[in-house]
């Protein structure tokens, strides 16, 4: 499958990283792209992203500053036979964009997931992450991932190298597992047990100091953040623009800087409780 020839001065990416993460806070697979364009794109840059029709719309568009932070991407969408076209001016070099796929699932439990990506852009280096569900069984990737590496939240993630790609060029991966139970991985992970419980737990959100201090701490450390949220008035974007605090800006996490649903409890990357302000 290839996508219509964009025009001949169209931008490259110097980097797309691509996360799929089946049932991490849904009964389906989040898929994340978080893609950087070359150094030398003039700016803002008309970009069009193609995703699987079936999903509906992208479940959020984001434009990302140099220091990581994340504001809402205004954007807009049609189709293209079986694509669903997301298109926007960006204002900086970097972006994320995030949506929910379906996942086949048949009556003994076995998912089966085909994740087919076709380069919207020219790319230096793609890589992508696949995450093992907390409670799977019998995961694979094909084609298999030369590295899977178990990460400080504890799970496991497959992880693909696939260098270069030109404009147009397709890659599929297929993942398989069976799970017993219907829990998400999120849910897991916010019940793992701590250390000095005698579970082997993965690396807490917090320091574990902060656990053993007395409550007069947490109360002062509580006034503190939410007075720094009153004083906060201005938060600064590319080419000096400014927004009025909270305008366009996306909820994310206060400890891996992940951009969040509005109604989530938890970060869907880090297990992180998420701090309503």
């Amino acid at each position: 499958m290839a996508w219509p020839a964009q025009a001949q001065t169209s931008p490259a990416l110097s980097k797309l990283e691509i996360s799929v993460w089946p049932e991490y806070d849904r009964p389906e697979v989040l898929v994340i792209y978080r893609g950087r364009f070359a150094a030398n794109s003039p700016l803002p840059v008309t970009v069009e992203i193609r995703i699987p029709a079936r999903v509906g719309q992208p479940h959020a568009v984001a434009w990302v500053t140099d220091e990581g932070q994340q504001f809402n991407q205004k954007y807009a969408t049609h189709i293209e036979g079986d694509r669903l076209v997301v298109s926007f001016e960006l204002l900086s070099g970097s972006f994320q964009l995030e949506y929910y796929d379906l996942l086949p699932t048949d009556e003994n439990g076995q998912r089966s997931y085909t994740f087919t990506y076709v380069a919207d852009y020219p790319i230096a280096a793609l890589s992508l992450d696949f995450q093992m569900p907390a409670t799977a069984e019998g995961f694979l990737l094909a084609p298999a991932a030369p590295l899977a590496v178990q990460e400080a939240d504890g799970l496991l993630y497959h992880l693909v190298e696939a260098g270069a790609l030109d404009q147009g060029e397709a890659r599929s991966w297929t993942l398989t597992y069976r799970k017993a139970d219907s829990s998400l991985t999120v849910e897991v992970l916010a019940s793992t047990p701590t250390p000095g419980t005698g579970a082997i737990a993965r690396e807490p959100a917090h320091p574990s100091g902060w656990l053993l201090l007395i409550p007069f701490v947490a109360l002062v450390a509580g006034m503190a953040a939410f007075w720094l949220a009153r004083q906060t008035r201005l938060t600064c974007g590319p080419a000096g623009q400014t927004w009025p605090q909270g305008a366009d800006r996306a909820l994310f996490c206060h400890h891996c800087g992940v951009q969040l649903r509005p109604d989530s409890s938890f970060c869907h990357q880090c297990g992180t409780p998420v701090r309503k302000m």
